[in-house]
């Protein structure tokens, strides 16, 4: 009512002032009128010059009105025309509504915010009416998980009660008070717990003689990992091409990539996989109509890996909580066996001439890259003087000799040699140490690569007199070894004998 009489009394300030202002303005006569009864010094010298102006008059006597409008200009030239419009009426309004506007901005201000709130309703806008204790609800609307707890929180402005009331409203109508106790430090903070919440509900905080707005609590179920797919891709140097895996058997070869396909139960907008043993996370690629496919790689390291769980986070902002983890077991790449088959001997005797065999055997779980033949010539005074002084010049490194492996990386491989000591450059002498061995190498390129050594042989290099003594020496210890066998075959046979007799007499 206070605005419409407002509205009616605008409208005829408007119609009564403003219109014929704007509809019928002022003509020349009537302003030049107003001009001589403000100034009556002019004695119809402005109005008689606004009237003679018009070119009908001035046409007969131009010379005379031009004297007239000469001396209409020189009298009026120092003149304030805005003299003539009296604003002592409005000035004086003026001031009183500046006091009126002071004295109601400063009530407003003491009165505050219940005048707010009753200046607003004056404008028909929804505020609520003012009480003596305003409730302003901390937790608002809620999203949370099906069976979390929910915490609804307010706080109370001017008059603070003891206790307060919420009114719990489920999706089937079902109502029910519950008092609001104040927290123990904060008494204007109203708060209560509500656990486990299985159905969607709305509320309304009560605190003395306010209340809040209704507010929501909605229910939305956890985002989880409804299906998922695994794929080991080995490495390349393997040649082993992609395979399946489920979750139940993630037994993966460092250096691999596994590469994970997860669909979730709602519409997803952060993923992440989350590495146990490593502490790391990484992300996952979000695709499908629904927003609910996930897809990732994780880099299988050498070690410190032991599974990965799938953290997920949906649009109404629950994450997945609790993840499972999915166990995974590092196969490492055992580097490469090779052994030398012969010489039996750790150490053999050949002369300068001689072309020594030499056998071996090598295995690798994916596959051989590289078989050498390594080799140090060692000088007897170089040996004597490196093992009386600590601060001799060690040997040289050592030289080699590939083995071909033939096409591809073989995963096993059993060869002969024939070691040409003659083609040793520079040429060995007599008296001169050989040291030698085996060494392979896998192709693992990735957390590798892995390499082993056989046993260390040495060949001596002898001359001819030495080398046939050497041979002496072996026949004889066979010959010894032969004849304490036959010795012992006999002694064997006696006692058996022996043993036979005895038996047959005593029958």
């Amino acid at each position: 009512m206070f605005l419409l009489a407002d509205l009616g009394l605008l409208t005829v300030f408007v119609r009564r002032k403003l219109l014929p202002l704007i509809l019928r303005p002022l003509n020349l006569e009537t302003c030049a009128l107003m001009v001589e009864k403000k100034w009556p010094r002019f004695r119809g010298k402005i109005i008689a010059a606004v009237q003679f102006a018009n070119s009908r008059v001035t046409a007969d006597s131009s010379a005379l009105i031009q004297v007239l409008q000469e001396q209409a200009d020189t009298g009026a030239a120092g003149l304030n025309f805005g003299d003539i419009v009296p604003t002592r009426a409005l000035q004086r309004r003026l001031g009183m509504l500046l006091v009126v506007t002071a004295l109601v901005a400063g009530l407003m201000v003491m009165l505050a915010p219940g005048s707010i709130a009753l200046l607003e309703r004056v404008f028909l806008l929804p505020a609520k009416l003012p009480r003596k204790t305003e409730v302003i609800c901390l937790s608002g609307n809620k999203i949370i998980p099906a069976g979390d707890s929910v915490l609804l929180e307010a706080q109370a402005r001017g008059i603070v009660p003891t206790h307060g009331r919420v009114t719990l409203v489920d999706d089937s109508g079902r109502i029910q008070e519950i008092t609001l106790d104040p927290e123990p430090n904060q008494p204007d903070h109203f708060s209560l717990k509500i656990d486990r919440v299985e159905h969607p509900m709305t509320y309304v905080i009560a605190l003395n003689d306010g209340t809040s707005d209704t507010y929501q609590v909605k229910i939305v179920p956890r985002p989880n990992v409804t299906s998922m797919d695994c794929e080991q891709v080995y490495p390349a140097y393997t040649g082993l091409a992609p395979v399946k895996r489920t979750v139940g058997n993630l037994a993966l070869l460092a250096g691999s990539q596994l590469k994970i396909h997860a669909v979730a139960n709602s519409k997803i907008v952060k993923a992440a996989l989350q590495l146990a043993g490593i502490d790391r996370t990484l992300p996952l690629t979000i695709s499908g109509a629904d927003g609910n496919d996930l897809t990732g790689e994780i880099d299988i390291p050498a070690s410190g890996l032991t599974g990965f769980s799938i953290q997920l986070t949906n649009e109404a902002g629950i994450s997945s909580g609790d993840q499972t983890q999915y166990r995974i077991d590092l196969i490492p790449d055992r580097p490469p066996t090779i052994a030398l088959t012969y010489p039996e001997r750790l150490q053999e005797f050949y002369t300068l001439q001689a072309k020594p065999t030499i056998a071996f055997v090598a295995s690798d779980d994916y596959g051989l890259a590289k078989v050498a033949l390594r080799y140090r010539v060692i000088q007897n005074q170089d040996a004597t003087t490196s093992n009386n002084d600590p601060t001799a010049t060690p040997p040289a490194e050592p030289k080699r000799i590939e083995m071909d492996l033939g096409q591809g990386h073989p995963l096993n491989m059993k060869n002969r040699y024939e070691f040409d000591l003659a083609a040793i450059q520079p040429a060995l002498t007599e008296e001169t140490t050989v040291e030698y061995w085996m060494e392979a190498e896998d192709a693992n390129n990735v957390t590798g690569p892995g390499v082993s050594e056989s046993e260390h042989h040495t060949i001596k290099i002898v001359s001819d007199l030495e080398k046939k003594a050497e041979v002496m020496n072996r026949l004889l210890d066979t010959l010894s070894t032969i004849t304490d066998i036959s010795q012992n075959q006999e002694k064997i046979n006696r006692d058996l004998g022996a043993v036979i007799h005895s038996s047959a007499e005593k029958k």
